[in-house]
């Protein structure tokens, strides 16, 4: 039973692996820059130097007034249009402050997306691992050979794989 436990899990998760979206909600959005900053993520710091550059009464918000400044003082010529852009996809409260957490959605959304690319890739090796044939199918005996090896398995026959595969797994015949 313990195998069978283990290799369903191991089978849904290359399943909801291939099912990737990059879509960020907002609670993602402070979860995924609460682990950015656990992480000391290099992009974190980054943005949070950008940040500070903006919020210049160091009110931990980003106003219009000080984006327009910021980006004049980098160079940038700003229409009203675009700081109309700027902020209405930033400011996701619409309450005309930029926080820290807006400002960095995008670079959120950007560190989940590879995090989630990081976890399709190890879901390929795994499927790689066990596709001994290379055909993009895998067997009974080659799920039974890529883990026969290990300790909690050493008691599981190819039969056991078979039925495992035929009763949960065979979705094609």
């Amino acid at each position: 039973m313990n195998f069978v436990h283990c290799s369903f899990l191991f089978l849904a998760f290359v399943l909801f692996s291939l099912q990737i979206t990059f879509a960020i909600s907002v609670d993602d959005l402070h979860s995924t820059v609460t682990k950015m900053r656990d992480l000391s993520h290099e992009k974190y710091t980054k943005s949070h130097k950008k940040f500070r550059f903006f919020d210049t009464d160091s009110s931990e918000s980003i106003s219009r007034e000080e984006f327009m400044a910021g980006l004049t003082k980098l160079g940038y010529k700003t229409s009203t249009k675009k700081l109309d852009h700027i902020m209405n996809e930033l400011d996701i409260n619409q309450d005309g402050r930029v926080e820290f957490v807006e400002f960095m959605r995008p670079t959120a959304k950007k560190f989940k997306e590879e995090q989630e690319l990081e976890r399709g890739a190890d879901a390929d090796r795994a499927f790689e691992y066990f596709d001994k044939d290379f055909n993009t199918k895998l067997t009974a005996q080659e799920i039974y050979e890529g883990l026969k090896h290990l300790d909690k398995m050493k008691g599981i026959s190819l039969r056991q794989v078979e039925e495992f595969v035929r009763d949960y797994a065979d979705v094609d015949g």
